[in-house]
Order: C-alpha cells, then structure tokens, then sequence
C-alpha cells in the first residue's frame, strides 16, 4: 500500500470531495498489479493443469510427465513450482488435499478486479475471463476453501473422473 499525504487543504473541501471517487496514484497501482501478477498466470494455470488431465488419461506416470514438461518448451511456473498433481512434488497444496497456499476464492476476486479494469479500460481479456469464470464456478461448487492448483481436481471431477 502507498502513502498519501494531504497538506493545506480545508476539511470542508475533504468532505465535498470524498464524494467523487477518483482513483489514487495507490488504486491505479493496486489494480495494475493484479492484472499484471493474475491474468499471465490464470489462463496458463488452466492450460496446463487441463493438459496434464488430458495426457494423464493416456496412462502416463504423473512425475515422468512432471520431468518432460519441465525440460521442454511446456515448462512453466504451473508444472515446475506449483505441480498441481497430487504425488508429483512435496510442499505444495496439491499434497496436502489442495490445502494451504493461495485460495480460489482470492483468485475468483482478483480476475474480477482485473476484468473490471480491463472492462473500464476498454482492454479484451478473453483468456482472463474464461479463467475468472471457471474460479467462480469453482467457489460454487465447493472449492472456494481449497487452493486454486485445485483447478486440476475440479477438471478431472467435470470430466467425470
């Protein structure tokens, strides 16, 4: 959060201008930060959860697939910090029953901060919608406490699995 400092300024202006909502050098901050930090990474969680659910069905081992993801053009933060799998890494909430780590609900809300600005700003998103939807779906079906690697599980669950 930043700091802002007011001097010389009446409080009968303060309170006249508390009306109109204007957007602090803060505010611009805060949701430039989460449309640079959330709409990158939401479409690639997704993508790369739903392929490892695609390939996974042909019988492959979770961590052999872990292994080719990570040393092939399809490495990313989703396969080799954060594997959603359960099995293929320790310390991460896909081991702990998608316990921990950053909620669904905390990511439904951010992408709904980034979709209003990007809506405001007259920016398409289509990635990042589709992401926020799936979120939100998720919250209503029972994952808003779990972890948003939890996708992966939501996914195969949908898939019938």
């Amino acid at each position: 959060m930043f700091a802002v400092e007011i001097y010389g300024i009446s409080q009968d202006l303060c309170c006249r201008s508390a009306e109109a909502v204007v957007d602090t050098p803060a505010d611009v901050a805060d949701k430039a930060d989460r449309i640079i930090t959330m709409l990158p990474s939401s479409p690639n969680v997704i993508d790369a959860y739903t392929g490892n659910n695609g390939i996974l069905k042909l019988g492959l081992d979770p961590k052999l697939l872990a292994q080719i993801l990570n040393m092939s053009s399809g490495r990313c933060w989703s396969s080799d910090v954060y594997n959603p799998v359960p099995g293929v890494m320790e310390g991460v909430p896909s081991a702990n029953n998608y316990q921990g780590g950053f909620g669904t609900t905390l990511m439904a809300k951010d992408l709904g901060f980034a979709q209003s600005t990007a809506t405001s700003t007259r920016s398409p998103i289509p990635l990042g919608s589709l992401a926020h939807q799936i979120f939100r779906v998720m919250c209503s079906r029972g994952y808003a406490n779990k972890d948003f690697s939890s996708v992966f599980q939501f996914l195969r669950e949908e898939e019938g699995q």
